[in-house]
């Protein structure tokens, strides 16, 4: 699909901001309010635009550990893929190469509702299971959209942070649900949806972002329509320090290439996801990693995303 400067300006505004109004969506873009009404439902309308994903704060939830599981599949790789994603603790499950056939995001409670979860799935699937490997996550950051080249200032999201539970109640919930079946629902709906008035339903969501329970929104595009792949650099790092951490996380922040970054327990211990559309491209980010970071870099692995499945942002 080819891309205007007025689409990639809306697309990059829109990734940070959907829920604005259409009017202030415009004014920002500096285009009239009936053009964004119309690019979007072109942008939805072609698939361009595959979800609008609302982030959540997982620990005031109750969900304490975030993992990752790369697989390598021998046979029946469409069941396994059914069979993860109708399984509530999986937040995404997509298609990678070459090391590995499958990448899954896990969200659980703990490492033993994580251990329960993945022993049951194993129990059903290991006979076409050749090799897994398990990073648990103990940090990891979303990025502001780059890849259109935007000079505005936007927030990144770390979404693994130690913060106690904490009580909602049964119409939070509720509201959570219809915002990730849908970030950009709206106000009338929602309320709808949850027996309640709109304004007290606007009243609660503003309070579910004063409480950070709701971080912030991204959009899930169609990657291949806008011309670029994804792609994820493991490292295996020395030690790391909170200094080397500092480092890595400045970098990234500020790379054209790079979305979101984890570090983690495992034998490869940071990820670093961009996007790209080129192999020049790649080839000359991976050279910068391992030229920035090479003191601290003991090995790396590179992991083609090849089809990223439809991704939600709550367990249940």
């Amino acid at each position: 699909m080819k891309l205007s400067e007025v689409d990639k300006k809306l697309l990059t505004y829109l990734y940070h901001h959907y829920r604005e109004p259409l009017t202030k969506i415009a004014k920002a873009c500096n285009i009239s309010r009936d053009q964004v009404e119309y690019r979007m439902e072109k942008y939805e309308r072609e698939g361009l635009i595959r979800k609008y994903l609302t982030i959540f704060n997982y620990n005031i939830l109750g969900f304490n550990d975030f993992l990752i599981v790369w697989l390598k599949i021998k046979n029946n790789k469409e069941k396994i893929i059914k069979e993860l994603e109708g399984m509530k603790s999986v937040l995404s499950v997509g298609e990678a190469i070459p090391d590995y056939d499958l990448y899954v995001n896990f969200i659980c409670k703990d490492k033993n509702d994580f251990d329960s979860v993945f022993s049951n799935f194993l129990k059903i699937c290991e006979e076409d299971i050749s090799k897994y490997e398990i990073m648990i996550i103990t940090y990891a950051e979303f990025f502001p959209l780059k890849i259109f080249g935007s000079s505005r200032e936007e927030k990144s999201y770390p979404v693994v942070k130690k913060i106690e539970k904490m009580s909602l109640s049964e119409k939070d919930y509720l509201i959570l649900k219809k915002l990730e079946q849908n970030g950009r629902a709206r106000i009338i709906y929602i309320a709808k949806e949850t027996k309640m008035s709109a304004e007290l339903a606007l009243y609660k969501i503003r309070q579910l972002h004063k409480k950070q329970v709701i971080l912030g929104t991204r959009i899930q595009f169609d990657m291949a329509k806008l011309g670029f792949y994804f792609a994820s650099i493991k490292l295996n790092l020395k030690n790391i320090t909170e200094e080397t951490k500092n480092k890595i996380i400045s970098f990234c922040k500020e790379h054209h290439y790079i979305n979101a970054l984890a570090f983690g327990i495992s034998e490869y211990n940071c990820l670093i996801q961009l996007f790209y559309q080129t192999d020049e491209e790649l080839r000359r980010t991976i050279k910068e990693i391992r030229n920035k970071f090479k003191d601290e870099i003991q090995k790396d692995s590179l992991l083609l995303i090849e089809n990223e499945g439809r991704a939600r942002t709550l367990p249940y």
